[in-house]
């Protein structure tokens, strides 16, 4: 279940209309939140993904940052799983993915961190806060105090005088991350940002041909990267079951990695979570079969 604990956004990215139609950013009281996710716990629900359009830079009434909201669902509530989404890197410290390893048994290994661009003068262009290095910077903090983490990113290619160069920069850090998920989009104008009024707009063919070759670039790093998850045992939320076949039931749930799992075995198993050892391995999903104890 979604949580939602910000509204608005305070950023104004300029190729971004949300400050416009949102508003500025608001938080929600932190004994609000915890209420909810308590309620929702009482209802059954195992897994909340708190939600905003920038969640670290979440600010409760009382004082208290995302990392501490974090900490306290993870305390003081029986949920037995946290995600988030989405953060904006710049706000993305070092007490924050320290509280998510210290709580690493609730807080899947998951970050959704977007990029947008690879190239720190588009990065620039775009309002974004933060250069190319300063970027790869916190990956590596990241890496380094949370080991098993597992990265998505949102791309936008052919952004108002982006280059053949500064596109070749996008290509590069996809590579030098390792995203093993990207969400990627063709730069459209919005009415009231900034970007719509920019010069040196993008032709759509060259934004299309971009977006194809990004596309291509990672669909090949993608089958290596979860190659690693193919002798593993994951801990599977079942979420739902079907019957393609008669009297053969296939379950498929998400695993603390964000990866969409399908195995054989009862029906009686949706809401709960289960061991799955992977037997392949895809870009978009894993295959495995139900480990018995």
């Amino acid at each position: 279940t979604f949580v939602n604990i910000t509204k608005g956004c305070d950023n104004f990215c300029s190729f971004c209309v949300v400050p416009y139609t949102r508003g500025r950013e608001k938080s929600r009281p932190m004994s609000h939140v915890l209420q909810d996710v308590k309620t929702l716990v009482q209802r059954g629900v195992k897994e909340v993904t708190l939600l905003g359009q920038n969640v670290n830079s979440y600010t409760s009434d009382c004082g208290a940052n995302f990392g501490q909201l974090i900490d306290e669902i993870a305390q003081k509530t029986n949920i037995e799983r946290i995600r988030f989404t989405t953060s904006h890197p710049k706000d993305f410290n070092a007490e924050l993915v320290d509280i998510m390893a210290r709580n690493h048994e609730k807080v899947c290994e998951y970050i959704h961190l977007p990029i947008q661009s690879g190239n720190s003068s588009i990065l620039e262009l775009m309002n974004r806060g933060y250069t190319r290095e300063e970027y790869l910077e916190k990956i590596q903090m990241i890496r380094s105090r949370f080991p098993q983490v597992v990265f998505s990113t949102d791309i936008i290619v052919g952004f108002p005088g982006e280059t053949e160069e500064h596109f070749q920069d996008t290509l590069s850090i996809v590579e030098a991350v390792g995203y093993e998920t990207i969400f990627a989009f063709m730069y459209s104008p919005r009415p009231l940002t900034k970007a719509a009024r920019f010069e040196n707009q993008v032709e759509e063919a060259v934004k299309s041909e971009r977006l194809q070759r990004l596309f291509e670039a990672h669909n090949k790093m993608a089958f290596e990267l979860v190659k690693k998850y193919e002798g593993q045992t994951l801990m599977v939320l079942v979420e739902k079951s079907e019957e393609k076949v008669p009297n053969e039931i296939t379950l498929n749930g998400r695993s603390t990695q964000n990866k969409l799992v399908y195995f054989s075995g009862d029906a009686s198993l949706v809401g709960q979570t289960v061991p799955v050892k992977i037997l392949k391995a895809f870009p978009a999903v894993l295959r495995g079969e139900l480990v018995i104890s």
